[in-house]
């Protein structure tokens, strides 16, 4: 049982999701402002050097191409260099300026004009500030529904395929947040968990596949279930041993999205030509 309030985030390309535990009660799914239970992983700068976060953003983002960031999950550790990089900002419709920071990794150039009448202002952005600044909008919420109640403590959902320096930078993402990481977890291993807590015939061994299509990749598990006996307690308690781990990190849901815009894209300029 936990003794201080817990938050779990599972953090996607598309959208995040924040579940939260406080003491004494079963977990609880956070509402963001709109009663949703899952909030938009985007963020706007506007004119006002205001931050616009979640399904505001994704209103705004017409307005202000050039300071609305997404699909920040693709770029956490992405060299500038990356071959891929021209490619993953076409398909994306990334319109944010880029450049390379003194790491050699993709950094965001802002460029805006406030209202005020004050000179244009350029400044750099990190990709791990722009999702500290999300991380710390997710925890704003959830305190909010904790009744005002400080969370310092997190579990954070990443890829399985994330490198060392991905995730680091998802730790000093949260750092920026103002949140301590109690541990990275493997999404689909947190999928996993949350079944055999839930499943009800613990005494029956199981294998199970977990098939996990996200916005931007693919990732699949073969998790087995059994039970094992503790001694000198002999309590019995239930093993999860992960067996192996899939994925696709260039396939996901949107790319479905593309495939239907392109088509019907070639369907309109073929009735012009008529």
């Amino acid at each position: 049982m936990t003794q201080c309030n817990v938050i779990g985030f599972d953090f996607g390309s598309q959208f995040f999701k924040i579940t939260l535990v406080k003491p004494g009660q079963p977990f609880a799914i956070v509402e963001n402002t709109a009663t949703k239970r899952k909030t938009e992983t985007m963020l706007t700068l506007n004119s006002d050097d205001a931050r616009i976060m979640g399904a505001d953003s994704y209103m705004e983002q017409s307005k202000y191409p050039k300071t609305s960031f997404h699909s920040l999950h693709k770029f956490v550790g992405m060299s500038y260099n990356d071959p891929d990089l021209p490619t993953l900002i076409k398909e994306r419709y990334i319109m944010n300026e880029i450049k390379a920071d003194e790491r050699g990794f993709v950094a965001w150039v802002i460029k805006r004009n406030f209202n005020n009448g004050s000179d244009p202002v350029e400044e750099i952005a990190y990709t791990e500030e722009l999702i500290g600044q999300l991380f710390k909008y997710g925890k704003q919420m959830s305190e909010k529904q904790a009744g005002g109640q400080s969370i310092k403590d997190c579990v954070i959902t990443i890829p399985a395929y994330f490198n060392l320096g991905q995730r680091r930078m998802i730790l000093d993402a949260a750092e920026i947040a103002g949140l301590s990481v109690l541990q990275l977890v493997h999404e689909n291993t947190a999928a996993a968990t949350m079944f055999g807590i839930d499943r009800l015939d613990r005494n029956k061994s199981l294998t199970v596949l977990f098939y996990n299509m996200g916005s931007t990749d693919t990732e699949v598990s073969i998790v087995r279930y059994s039970t094992v006996t503790e001694m000198p307690q002999n309590k019995t308690v239930e093993h999860i041993e992960i067996l192996s781990e899939g994925w696709d990190d260039s396939l996901g849901g949107s790319d479905f999205d593309k495939v239907l815009i392109n088509m019907i894209a070639e369907r309109f300029n073929a009735l012009k030509e008529r």
